[in-house]
């Protein structure tokens, strides 16, 4: 039961479950390089050539995820690190070359990313001492997909998250007054999701569209204009099958 079927919040609260946080965030990326140094005791500061001999500079990575607002997250993901670390040049650095993305692109890219511990060489997480003295298992950004704008990371989202897509002018791009035909373009931006993933490593047709028709029916806005049945989603399906 959620709080918000119980009438009274002592109810709730002796029902309630610790939140369990996925550790998967869809969202807008924002990525900057810069020459730094590192200073004992400062950290990072900018690589200044009248000062700083060229053995010290260093490649410093900046990198922000900042959640879609569908996911109610009140925090950015953020990570910082050198270019010439093992966390880059092992972990963050080939999650983005196996998307086919140059590192350079991923700025202003809308993103799915998941957070993995990292490790050394004999495969031992890392872990660091936080400010009150807790030691903590170091995690970085694992890039999983790169998305050609907002609206098609959106749509991955809620196709994974199992949330049910509203028709109203979050989606619909409308001004309060979208017509059906917004409302069905939308719906069939988030049904091309539905039907990728359900043909993701399956070749048993029955199967995916058993598993299309439970999901479809389960979406009030893709239901609405869409059945498994419908001609635009057996091409889909015949069209991701042929791949």
């Amino acid at each position: 039961m959620t709080t918000q079927n119980c009438v009274d919040p002592w109810d709730a609260a002796e029902q309630a479950k610790e939140l369990q946080f996925s550790n998967i965030i869809w969202g807008q990326c924002e990525a900057k390089s810069w020459w730094c140094v590192l200073e004992k005791g400062i950290g990072k500061v900018e690589f200044d050539p009248q000062v700083h001999s060229p053995d010290q500079q260093r490649t410093a990575i900046d990198i922000i995820i900042h959640p879609l607002t569908d996911m109610g997250l009140t925090f950015d993901l953020a990570r910082n690190m050198i270019a010439e670390s093992r966390e880059w040049a092992s972990f963050v650095l080939p999650s983005i070359r196996d998307l086919g993305v140059s590192p350079k692109e991923i700025n202003g890219k809308w993103v799915k990313v998941q957070t993995v511990p990292v490790t050394d060489k004999a495969s031992n997480p890392v872990t660091y001492t936080d400010s009150n003295g807790a030691v903590k298992e170091k995690t970085t950004i694992k890039f999983l997909a790169v998305f050609p704008n907002e609206e098609a990371c959106r749509a991955d989202y809620l196709a994974n998250s199992g949330k049910v897509p509203q028709p109203d002018t979050q989606y619909a791009g409308g001004n309060g007054n979208s017509n059906g035909n917004q409302e069905r373009d939308t719906a069939l931006k988030f049904l091309k999701v539905y039907v990728e993933n359900a043909c993701r490593g399956q070749s048993d047709l029955q199967a995916i569209r058993s598993q299309l028709a439970t999901q479809l029916a389960q979406q009030p806005l893709i239901s609405k204009y869409f059945t498994v049945d419908s001609p635009e989603v057996v091409q889909m399906i015949a069209n991701n099958m042929s791949k």
